[in-house]
Formats: C-alpha cells, structure tokens, sequence
C-alpha cells in the first residue's frame, strides 16, 4: 500500500504593520483634531453672534469626525458632512458615526456630492478645513464656492475656513512627525511659482520598515490669506478676520486666538479665517 504523502502545512505570513494599519485612522490622528475645532467654532460663533450655534455643515468632510464631534458636543446640535468620495464618506458612517450610537448618529447626515451643488439645508455654521478647498484652483470657481456657502448660511452665520503658509511652501520639502507606532510622512513634491499649483503627499511609516507610502496625493493651488479675504468680501460677506493661535515658551500652540495687525513670515504657518455672512 503506497504511502500517503503528509500534507504540507501553509506557513502563515504575517502582515506587516502597513498592511494592518487603516490609511484613514491614521490620517484623523495625524491631521485632525476635532474636539479642538469644534470648540473654536462654537467658542467664536457665541462671541460673534451672542448665541449657540446648533446646526453646521462640514465641506469637504471625508471621514466626517469634525460633523461627528459637533454632534456629540450637545445633545441639540445637528451636521451635515459633504464630501465627493463614496469610499470615504462610508467608511466614517461605519466606524465613526453609527459607531457613535443612535442618538448621535441621528443627528449627522453625511451627503455624497459636490460643494458647490448646495447640499444640505441652511446652517449656522459651515467649516472647510485641512486646506481641502484648495482644489479650487481658479479665482471663479473660488468665487462661486464663496458665495454659495454665503447662500447656505442663516442671516447671521459664520464660515470657517483654516489656511496654510510660509516660505516652505514655496519648493520642494519633507516633514516627518513621529506618534510612536508610526510616522507621519509630508510631501511637497512640486511647486509652480507662476500658478502656485502644488503636488502633496501624505504617507505613513511604522517600525517594521514597512510603508504606506502615497496614502493620500493632493494636487491644489496654494492661495495667500489677502487672496482670501478679498474673495470673501467679492463674495458679500460682511467682514472676514484672521485668527492667529497665540503660542508658549515652547513655542506650541496654547489654544487661544486673536486677530494680529501683522505677523511674522516664518517658515510655516497656519492660522484660521472666519468670515461673517
């Protein structure tokens, strides 16, 4: 009687830490803070308007977490998060809003479309934040964008928009930024001084040498914060300020803002523009 062969076992491979790791946790951890930003909305809008606000949409709101936080925040306040990509916009509905449970997740809405169709009904409050709206890239179509936010907000409602600067921007660069079980990778891999169109990369480093490394690619137009004010103003809003993070002794941010007369060109900034309908 012949020998049966022994079957040979399968080695099992173990996954590297990219290939288990979630591009869009990562993200939310390395760029986003939302408690922070919901807090500056509501903090700012009260002092501007003397009252809370309660409904926002959030533009260009990938995963959705600022629409999630503003939700969870009180009990009365309700968001919509608009945003293109399907694929992004259903992985924020299963991990973070029905995750967040019913109450919570009743009050977001997250809507697959273009901001400049007008989803969503009129808000308090609308943000486009993490620099998204830079895909933007011509004066018209800023323009339009611009007014139809200003269309979607009540009578005294307020936009918030954050924008980047410095003289990194201009050319090619590298920033690393090290959370322990990985590392944050920025790329600016091209720059045009006459159309200050950028090409931007977000990639993702872990301790076992692995890699992920084009998460996310971006090409936008890197607009100046006087480029902004005046479009908003075109726009018919009725005044626009530039809210400055004031810093410490370890030159980290400290939470507080205020409007400067003038600031200092280091070799990177960010600061928030709230524009008043």
């Amino acid at each position: 009687m012949a020998k049966r062969k022994a079957a040979k076992k399968k080695k099992s491979v173990r996954k590297t830490q990219a290939q288990r790791a979630d591009r869009h946790e990562l993200y939310e951890r390395s760029v986003q803070d939302p408690t922070s930003e919901v807090d500056f909305v509501a903090r700012t809008f009260k002092r501007l308007r003397k009252r809370p606000a309660l409904r926002l949409r959030e533009d260009f709101s990938g995963t959705s977490v600022l629409s999630l936080q503003w939700a969870k925040s009180h009990p009365e306040r309700k968001a919509w998060g608009v945003d293109l990509c399907a694929e992004t916009l259903a992985w924020g509905q299963t991990h973070r809003v029905d995750a967040a449970g019913e109450d919570v997740a009743k009050r977001v809405k997250l809507l697959e479309g273009n901001v400049l169709d007008g989803l969503g009904p009129k808000v308090d409050v609308t943000t486009a934040y993490n620099f998204s709206y830079w895909i933007l890239e011509d004066r018209a179509t800023m323009l339009r964008y611009f007014k139809l936010v200003r269309s979607k907000l009540v009578p005294d409602g307020v936009f918030f928009l954050d924008v980047l600067g410095g003289t990194d921007l201009y050319g090619e660069d590298e920033n690393r930024v090290d959370h322990g079980d990985f590392t944050y990778v920025w790329k600016q891999l091209s720059f045009d001084p006459l159309t200050h169109h950028m090409k931007c990369q977000i990639g993702f480093e872990f301790p076992d040498g692995s890699s992920i490394a084009r998460a996310f690619t971006y090409e936008w137009r890197l607009w100046s914060p006087p480029e902004l004010r005046d479009l908003l103003l075109e726009a018919g809003f009725s005044r626009v300020r530039l809210m400055w993070e004031k810093t410490g002794e370890d030159d980290e941010g400290t939470g507080s803002f205020y409007e400067p007369k003038r600031a200092e060109n280091t070799p990177l900034w960010w600061t928030y523009i709230v524009a008043e309908r």
